[in-house]
């Protein structure tokens, strides 16, 4: 497990090199919204933590930086995706969750399960006032 760890961790360092590992293995980057989404002018901090039996099950992924999300809750930064609740196999490794999982999730919230139930409900109901939260939270917490 120790050397899987120390392996994804050199091959996310390669494509974000101001990657931060704690004592505890913990990883933490930066991410950029994706282009040409309603994220796109954002830049969130992101908390990776390992359970013992990674591979096999997958790491805890959080936003550190505040984000208004349907499936991202507001106060823990926790995120709901199936790929890392349900159908994770040991061939995902960081990159995959740098440069696909939180991409596809920035630009395809998922209202149907949701982790906060505001942003999903304005997301079905009113996409303008959904945008106007996303870029007023952006604003606000990305920008500091």
């Amino acid at each position: 497990m120790i050397k899987r760890i120390s392996k994804d961790i050199d091959n996310l360092v390669k494509i974000v090199p101001d990657t931060i590992i704690d004592e505890k293995s913990n990883v933490y980057f930066n991410i950029k919204g994706p282009k040409d989404s309603i994220y796109e002018s954002g830049i969130w901090n992101v908390c990776i933590q390992f359970p013992k039996e990674y591979p096999y099950k997958s790491p805890s992924v959080g936003f550190l930086t505040k984000m208004y999300h349907p499936n991202v809750d507001f106060v823990s930064g926790t995120i709901c995706l199936n790929v890392l609740n349900k159908s994770w196999t040991p061939i995902y490794n960081l990159v995959h969750i740098y440069t696909i999982f939180l991409p596809q999730l920035l630009m395809y919230p998922n209202a149907d399960d949701p982790l906060n139930p505001d942003a999903a409900e304005l997301f079905l109901l009113n996409i303008d006032e959904f945008n106007k939260n996303v870029i007023k939270n952006i604003n606000k917490y990305c920008n500091t």
